[in-house]
């Protein structure tokens, strides 16, 4: 069975703050969501501090095309 994937990237747009606050944000919101991922695609510069705001989520990281 086929499920929906959800995916947005922010190209260089943002900050720390920002993907602190939206990861976060995204996990509250999909707390009780089933039968749909979702994945983000930060820029490069914030994978790193995304993968860890999104450990242990459902939350899936993925990388922006250069």
């Amino acid at each position: 069975m086929r499920h929906p994937l959800v995916m947005g990237n922010w190209k260089l747009n943002g900050s720390r703050h920002m993907v602190n606050e939206l990861v976060a944000n995204l996990r509250k919101e999909l707390a009780g969501v089933a039968g749909c991922a979702v994945a983000i695609a930060p820029p490069e510069m914030y994978i790193d501090m995304a993968k860890h705001a999104a450990a242990g989520s459902h939350i899936i990281l993925g990388a922006p095309e250069r």
